[in-house]
């Protein structure tokens, strides 16, 4: 029984777990000041972390899904001289829950023992960094994390990364536009 409730527990776990996001930003830029975008140049420094994750398939996804919500949000992709700089690292984790099942005492004299399971996990973070390419300052930081499964299919991982993204520029600022305005004459 105690394998079964744990199970179900597991699965109501699996369904019910989200993406946690969170931000933060620098008050002194003002994101509107801004109108383009562009990625940092690094010297492969991530794929001396962890091939599994850093990898040109993952990438592309990632670089992809940043510049759609960048682009929603109005700024434009520029290879030379952008206005901000985006870079991204991911993280990956092992991690460890500790749970106590209700029903389950030791079947001993004593009864007050609860049967206790540790389940081992892997938990990845997607962090999402835009930078000033003047003064190289971290102007604003996304974040998502969320446990991971050892074993995804391509469009599953297409799929998470996508939905990651989306949270975390949820709350970018829109790039407010510009009001034309016509030149005025003066009736003297």
């Amino acid at each position: 029984m105690n394998k079964i409730f744990f199970f179900f527990l597991l699965i109501l776990g699996a369904c019910s777990s989200e993406i946690r996001v969170s931000t933060d930003f620098d008050p002194d830029y003002d994101l509107n000041k801004y109108s383009s975008f562009g990625w940092l140049k690094t010297a492969n420094i991530e794929l001396e972390q962890n091939p599994l994750y850093y990898n040109e398939l993952n990438d592309k996804r990632i670089k992809s899904a940043v510049q759609e919500q960048l682009k929603r949000k109005g700024y434009m992709l520029l290879e030379a001289k952008p206005d901000l700089i985006v870079h991204y690292h991911i993280i990956v984790d092992d991690q460890s829950i500790v749970t106590t099942d209700p029903f389950g005492y030791f079947y001993s004299p004593y009864w007050t023992h609860l049967q206790t399971t540790i389940r081992q996990y892997r938990e990845g973070t997607l962090i999402v960094d835009i930078m000033d390419p003047k003064t190289n300052n971290l102007i604003w930081r996304g974040y998502a994390v969320s446990p991971i499964e050892e074993v995804y299919t391509s469009s599953k991982i297409d799929s998470l990364v996508k939905i990651a993204v989306a949270k975390i520029f949820k709350k970018f600022p829109k790039k407010a536009k510009r009001l034309e305005t016509a030149p005025t004459t003066s009736l003297k």
